[in-house]
């Protein structure tokens, strides 16, 4: 089913490594000669874990996904991100209708069941965090709207902004909608219901404390103004959840049909392989967001100018960073493995194995399932195990490294599909 581009320059790298599945023709795999690293990139303090040797994948309970096809492949991760999003969307509205109640009468039962709805919220929408092609991917990508920054943009968040906006009201005006995502969303939401505090983030030199406006605000006030912010934010969430159903189902914009049909009448995509590259594209999330921002920077190993920076972690109200990370992986898998239960249905890893890359497919797996593994593991949120037991973070990020190298070597190499922007010559 693996066919060369000849419009796109294949890695010098491609024709020994696609020999050596049949030969051994090749330089030595990247469990081989990148995941020896010793010293993290920033000399940070956080301890780095040697993983040692890719976990062996024994298969577990395979199921037959049926005969392989790209196009087969595009309809289960059309299906598979609908899925998600219908998944998503009762808990969005449940989330609404908590905060919105929490607004009305500001009891502690209410505030309590409006966290209860965020947190169940977010252990799907961590799934959908991985599905970003199609209209939950920025506009510069193929047939993306930016709908998943409108619904979640972490890492992307301004808590001063917030701040701000509770003083000037801002969420109870019309233009709320259009404001900086850094103000909106399900982070948004997480810092208004959570963070129990009455003092803000901002400077001196911000009009709210430079002109007292801030202070002037009683404690009554304060939960009063957090409880309306925090129900405007949760029913835009709703309303871009809506939206983002409504791009994908076959009786809206049918972006489903756009990515079935690549290549075939489809007027996003030219060919099926450019709607394989967006979506394998999506599977980049676990290095640049996951590895990379919620392990790395709270590591100290990047971005972090002290030996650790534990306030960079994710959740850093709700301390939901280890179930987050969960749920990511989580997601990861629907799409490399299979979308159904016990994670049935094709996925990449057919792929790979149809073109002849069953080492590989296998490689991929058992550091994915090592990955979840170490996550497991992890006894506290992030942030209180960098102090409680650093080499457990370390551990997961070691293990995830792994899986990402093989994905931005390997991978991408044997399938012939296209690096994303910003991870071209990417070793980290």
């Amino acid at each position: 089913m693996t066919r060369l581009r000849s419009a796109r320059p294949v890695l010098a790298l491609a024709a020994c490594a696609f020999m050596a599945l049949a030969a051994g023709c090749r330089k030595p795999p990247p469990h081989e000669n990148m995941l020896t690293q010793k010293t993290p990139p920033s000399g940070g303090g956080s301890p780095v874990v040697d993983a040692g040797p890719i976990p062996k994948w024994d298969g577990g309970a395979e199921v037959d996904a049926g005969p392989f096809s790209e196009k087969a492949l595009l309809t289960e991760f059309a299906s598979c991100a609908l899925g998600r999003y219908r998944a998503f969307l009762p808990l969005a509205t449940q989330l609404r209708d908590a905060a919105a109640e929490w607004s009305a009468a500001r009891s502690t039962e209410n505030e309590q069941a409006t966290r209860e709805a965020w947190r169940s919220a977010m252990e799907v929408w961590e799934e959908a965090e991985l599905f970003q092609y199609g209209p939950a991917a920025v506009s510069s990508l193929p047939g993306g709207r930016d709908l998943r920054n409108q619904i979640y943009a972490w890492p992307v968040f301004n808590r001063c902004k917030v701040d701000e906006q509770l003083v000037a009201r801002t969420y109870a005006g019309a233009a709320f909608s259009t404001s900086l995502i850094n103000a909106r969303g399900l982070g948004a939401v997480e810092y208004l219901v959570f963070y129990t505090g009455t003092d803000n983030a901002c400077s001196e030199f911000s009009t709210i404390n430079g002109r007292g406006t801030w202070a002037a605000l009683s404690p009554d006030a304060l939960i009063e103004r957090k409880a309306a912010y925090a129900a405007a934010a949760a029913a835009d969430v709703l309303a871009r959840t809506e939206s983002l159903i409504s791009a994908w189902e076959p009786a809206g914009g049918n972006f489903t049909a756009e990515l079935v049909n690549a290549g075939a009448g489809s007027k996003t995509f030219a060919a099926r392989l450019d709607a394989l590259d967006a979506v394998s594209g999506a599977l980049f999330y676990v290095d640049k967001v996951v590895k990379d921002a919620k392990l790395g920077k709270p590591l100290g190993y990047l971005e972090c100018e002290k030996a650790t920076c534990p306030d960079a972690v994710e959740s850093l109200y709700a301390r939901r960073s280890v179930e987050h990370l969960r749920a990511n992986l989580i997601g990861f898998r629907r799409l490399f493995q299979g979308c159904g239960e016990d994670y049935a249905g094709l996925g990449f890893d057919d792929w790979l194995r149809a073109a002849g890359a069953t080492r590989l497919a296998d490689d991929m797996m058992g550091a994915l399932v090592a990955t979840q593994g170490a996550v497991d593991a992890l006894a506290a949120p992030i942030d209180k195990a960098l102090s409680d037991d650093p080499t457990a973070v370390a551990l997961v990020h070691a293990r995830l490294k792994m899986l990402t190298d093989l994905l931005k070597t390997e991978f991408v190499t044997v399938l012939h599909l296209q690096l994303p922007k910003g991870s071209e010559g990417d070793n980290d």
